[in-house]
């Protein structure tokens, strides 16, 4: 999905440098993923109210977490609130307005907290970017554009993001609370940059083929007796799975490890690079930009809420 791109224009990750000295390797793009493994001796201190105590690396205070990424509620509503579908902040199927300094949790320490932000950095300029583009193929002339993601550190937002989740015990099945159960090898992929198990990780449902602007949030959990199987996150109505476990089987539409999601309208083309370690990922989510729709806030909350939770 590689736009033709100099070596030496800057490298679209935004790092500031050249891409031939960045993610450019030969014409394929490869943004590594962030390894939070280093040098620094361990802390040796286990702190009981943060989930990462296992790795005896904690600091001895306990920070807000939010539970959606600070960095896409910057991007959502307005600067204080922002909408949010079903419990644990109202009934099932209904969306509330909510404060975002209330969407916080305090199940991390200061220390493995502040490890993972590189990986709430990578969705918020993937969601920033998602919707720049969209608008950016509305314009008189629009251009080609392309941005660079590591999928390995998307994934590892979407894990942290569950791991909030079951730590604060805001799972929920539509009504009913369910308390899941907080597996060492989540700890392990986030900080000890242990590998996905095969079959797990990021799946794209690209079976509609359509895009629709709309801010909101619709985390949502499928869940197997009391072990999360999958969490599904809602992006510009295009739908991310990550996989806790081996799906037995997979619908038609479901894309495992997209290598990129292209925008396209005419001749231009706005396209999101994933790499991904394993070379072997390599098929696409291919959109094409046909008209704008308007709909009334209402009608969107309807459309964008009202869609099944099954892998």
């Amino acid at each position: 999905m590689n736009n033709a791109f100099s070596p030496y224009d800057l490298c679209p990750c935004d790092s500031g440098l050249k891409a031939k000295f960045c993610c450019l390797e030969g014409n394929r793009w490869n943004k590594k993923p962030v390894r939070l493994v280093g040098d620094e001796p361990i802390t040796g201190y286990s702190h009981k109210g943060c989930y990462a105590n296992k790795t005896n690396d904690c600091s001895t205070k306990i920070s807000k977490e939010h539970l959606i990424s600070n960095y896409i509620l910057a991007n959502l509503g307005n600067a204080k609130v922002v909408k949010i579908q079903g419990p644990p902040y109202g009934k099932p199927g209904e969306v509330k307005i909510m404060p975002k300094a209330g969407l916080v949790a305090n199940v991390l320490c200061v220390r493995h907290n502040s490890l993972l932000s590189p990986f709430d950095t990578e969705i918020g300029k993937f969601h920033k970017t998602f919707n720049k583009y969209e608008k950016g193929l509305n314009i008189e002339k629009p251009v080609n554009d392309i941005s660079i993601f590591c999928g390995e550190n998307l994934e590892k937002w979407m894990l942290k993001t569950a791991c909030s989740y079951i730590a604060s015990k805001q799972i929920y099945s539509g009504d009913k609370k369910i308390e899941c159960e907080m597996k060492d090898i989540y700890v392990d992929i986030l900080y000890n940059d242990k590998p996905l198990p095969e079959g797990w990780g990021l799946y794209v449902d690209a079976a509609e083929g359509t895009i629709q602007t709309h801010n909101y949030i619709a985390p949502s959990f499928i869940i197997r007796d009391s072990t999360l199987m999958a969490v599904k996150m809602i992006i510009h109505s295009l739908v991310f799975y990550l996989t806790l476990d081996n799906p037995q089987t997979i619908r038609k539409g479901l894309i495992y490890r997209p290598r990129g999601i292209e925008i396209k309208k005419g001749n231009i083309k706005k396209v999101m690079e994933i790499c991904w370690q394993d070379k072997k990922y390599n098929q696409g989510v291919f959109l094409t930009h046909t008209r704008n729709i308007s709909r009334t806030p209402e009608e969107w909350d309807e459309w964008v809420f009202n869609k099944d939770d099954k892998l």
